[in-house]
């Protein structure tokens, strides 16, 4: 279903109004169909990959949770939908985070480094309950990350959609900082 690149299926973004706009276009450069779930006239392609951000993350897991057979891959970006920072835990989130062992598909989560939304134990609750799940943080960015850093959050997000895996450097390495 992709009209070019390396995806066998689009990308479906969910996320708050605006803030996928950069990671939808920068996807699409390379090459990958990528679809927003809030666009007008919006159908749903079956099988495909699927980014959440922020509260998106939440529509996003549920959907992996309730129809696996539809995503393909799952990345979450800045997920608030477990532990936010502020503490604010109620049923449904507890409720998803006791489900998480339930992902079938390759899962990447992308948190900010200066993140102050979500609760710094989340990372390790996503990789210890989700099987075949990746963590990636992303340096000087915040909960915003796709606004903060667009071009490494495409980066990210297209080598794990094209490889299922991502390369990460330490932040202080000769690689980044020669």
């Amino acid at each position: 279903m992709a009209t070019a690149g390396p995806g066998a299926a689009p990308v479906v973004i969910y996320g708050p109004a605006g803030g996928y706009a950069a990671l939808r276009d920068g996807l699409a450069e390379r090459g990958w169909r990528a679809l927003a779930a809030e666009d007008a006239g919006f159908e749903w392609p079956e099988p495909c990959g699927l980014v959440g951000i922020s509260d998106g993350a939440e529509a996003a897991l549920r959907r992996a949770l309730d129809a696996p057979e539809t995503v393909d891959v799952l990345i979450l970006i800045a997920p608030t939908a477990i532990r936010p920072a502020n503490g604010a835990i109620d049923s449904g989130s507890a409720a998803l985070e006791s489900r998480l062992h339930e992902v079938q598909c390759p899962t990447l989560v992308v948190f900010g480094q200066d993140d102050a939304t979500v609760a710094p134990e989340a990372t390790s609750i996503y990789r210890e309950r989700i099987p075949n799940c990746s963590i990636a943080f992303v340096y000087d960015a915040g909960h915003d990350v796709a606004a903060e850093r667009p071009e490494a959050l495409v980066n990210l997000v297209a080598d794990y959609l094209e490889r299922r895996e991502t390369f990460i450097v330490q932040n202080r390495s000769r690689v980044i900082n020669p």
